[in-house]
């Protein structure tokens, strides 16, 4: 749907009630609180406009008093006024300019944060369903240009149409005929520039979405960058690249050219109209009905209307390109979370930690179960082994507790409280989560073992490595705790990341802890070390452990063993070897692998 609808019998188009809504939520929402900033431009607008118009007629008294009457006292007088007129336009337009530009940054601020806070609140399967490159192609481009459109829109509507006014009634009070010459040919030119704002349209979401695509190459490629090296594949990921770039180029080729379009169609029906504007004032300064001063005031006002009309003509071009964008921002942000509080939800309470998953069923896609019908009890203090196959649902366990995910149909219950009938933030205050895809910001030690626990002070940060077994090594690193780590923290080993993430869970402190096969890609050195740090961690916490080596696992309070997503088997590690099923074939073959 364009941002105008085509009307029927010929009329001109109405404009479209979904868009025109769209423009009055980013009016509501980002400019109308900034409403001192808006009215000073305005003025200020409105005062530049109008010297527009008053230079303009400073001509007439040029031709007429100096050129023609040879008046030589009104040339210095008249050179002083328009000298003055300068001067005030110049100090006006610099102001608002300065003003526009405040007003411009506090509204792309608002937006941009007004997309973090949104993207940071949706759930697990947003982020599955949508590429990195895409969601930051909303809080850069969409978001710019929207801005862009708005506040553009704004100033021609203000100070260009002024601008076209006051020229305009100074056209009629020099001769009304040739205004209405000039005024019955110069619209013809508007249906076309109506057709190329519709396309404009179109071909912007084209381009944000390819944005989206360039932004994830670029991402993918650097985050993965030893793979790209390791796999020689450096020319590969350019092909790919290149390709993204090509197609982006061809769009906005594309675009241009529409964009290029509109000023000849403008000036070759601009030109029409002066043709004819220029015969008939010519053949009225020779009847003696018009002076030379009052023609030039009117054939230098449709000078000075030319720009500001072509901006009021491109106002369409321009709202499109905003529109497109503000259909791709707002369909985002008008996704509601899939995991969301109750309407009713309360805090959790926390009295023991004891945590019971009642038949629990869970699908990613809605089609495939991942998990059916799975139970197993977690008492207070007691750690939790979940065993299994590749495959078989362990993580996905895992994700439910926390709820990045809500499953189909069951309950998981802490302390007999549905986790779905308590708000997010106190759940998940209630549990500290460790796994094998450790998280490192780029900033310094202290602060990523401090993070989500900001009050902590530097002596509990340096309690917390310790007990995580980090602190010696920290103390080796240049500046200790103000060491800053760099982008995932590159600086350190995998054995390192992983004991920083293993103080952060020491200092969040929270009685349930969630182990995601946090051992499962360190070398058995390290992983010694942090075994350690993860049994100190565990130690008076309820703890649901999976586990790649079942070596880590066999001294867990209770093992459930997972096939397929069903729980086949549990009991210790003494009972599942009597049973003789999954849990004891894979720990015939661990043994052998590691006795080898």
């Amino acid at each position: 749907m364009g941002f105008f609808k085509k009307a029927k019998n010929g009329e001109l188009p109405s404009l479209s009630k979904e868009n025109l809504l769209m423009v009055r939520r980013v009016w509501k929402t980002y400019i109308i609180d900034k409403w001192k900033l808006l009215t000073i431009s305005i003025i200020l607008m409105l005062i530049g406009a109008s010297f527009d118009a008053l230079l303009v007629r400073q001509m007439k008294p040029i031709f007429d008093e100096v050129f023609i009457d040879k008046n030589r006292e009104s040339l210095g007088v008249i050179g002083l006024v328009i000298l003055v007129l300068y001067f005030i336009k110049g100090v006006t337009n610099y102001v608002q300019s300065l003003v526009m530009t405040k007003m411009s940054i506090r509204i792309l601020t608002d937006m941009q944060m007004d997309v973090f806070k949104r993207v940071v609140r949706m759930d697990n399967a947003f982020f599955a369903k949508r590429t990195t490159g895409d969601i930051l192609s909303h809080f850069t481009a969409d978001v710019t240009i929207i801005k862009d459109a708005v506040l553009n829109s704004l100033t021609t509507l203000v100070k260009d149409s002024a601008s076209v006014l006051f020229l305009v009634l100074l056209m009629f009070w020099q001769s009304f005929e040739m205004a209405c010459i000039m005024f019955f040919v110069f619209p013809l030119g508007m249906a076309p520039v109506a057709y190329c704002g519709r396309k404009m349209r179109r071909k912007t979401k084209n381009m944000q979405e390819v944005y989206g695509l360039l932004y994830n190459v670029l991402s993918q490629t650097f985050q993965g960058i030893k793979i790209v090296k390791s796999y020689c594949t450096e020319d590969k990921e350019a092909e790919v690249l290149h390709a993204s770039i090509n197609r982006m180029n061809k769009i906005s080729y594309s675009m241009a050219r529409l964009s290029s379009l509109q000023s000849p169609l403008m000036e070759f029906f601009g030109g029409i109209a002066m043709a004819g504007t220029l015969a008939y004032g010519g053949y009225r300064i020779l009847q003696g009905d018009m002076t030379p001063g009052n023609f030039m005031v009117f054939l230098l006002a449709i000078v000075a209307a030319y720009k500001p009309m072509k901006n009021i003509a491109n106002l369409h071009l321009r709202m499109q390109m905003g529109i497109a964008s503000m259909q791709r921002l707002f369909d985002m942000m008008d996704t509601p979370p899939a995991i969301h509080d109750a309407p009713d939800a309360r805090e959790l309470k926390i009295n023991s930690a004891d945590l019971d998953v009642k038949n629990i069923t869970f699908s990613y896609d809605g089609e495939h179960q991942v998990l059916k019908n799975v139970s197993l009890t977690a008492k207070a203090g007691q750690t939790v082994a979940v065993v299994g196959h590749s495959g078989s649902g362990k993580s996905s366990l895992i994700n439910l507790i926390p709820r990045f995910y809500d499953p189909q149909q069951g309950q998981i219950l802490i302390d007999g409280q549905d986790i779905q009938s308590v708000t997010l933030e106190s759940l998940r205050k209630q549990v500290a989560y460790v796994s094998q895809d450790v998280i490192i910001f780029d900033d310094t030690i202290k602060n990523n073992i401090r993070y989500g626990t900001p009050d902590a002070t530097d002596e509990q940060v340096i309690a917390a490595a310790k007990a995580a077994a980090a602190h010696d090594f920290i103390m080796g690193t240049e500046k200790g705790y103000d060491t800053v780590l760099g982008e995932r923290g590159g600086r350190l080993s995998g054995g390192q990341r992983q004991m920083i993430s293993i103080a952060r869970a020491m200092l969040k402190n929270a009685p349930i802890l969630l182990l995601d096969e946090a051992t499962s890609a360190l070398d058995s050195k390290s992983e010694r070390i942090v075994q350690d740090s993860l049994d100190t961690l565990m130690k008076g916490r309820t703890s649901i452990v999976i586990a790649h080596r079942l070596s880590t696992v066999i001294n867990a309070d209770r093992i459930y063993v997972f096939n397929d997503g069903e729980v086949v088997d549990s009991g210790t590690h003494e009972e599942l070897l009597t049973h003789d099923g999954i849990y004891a074939q894979l720990y015939r073959l661990q043994f052998m692998k590691d006795k080898n």
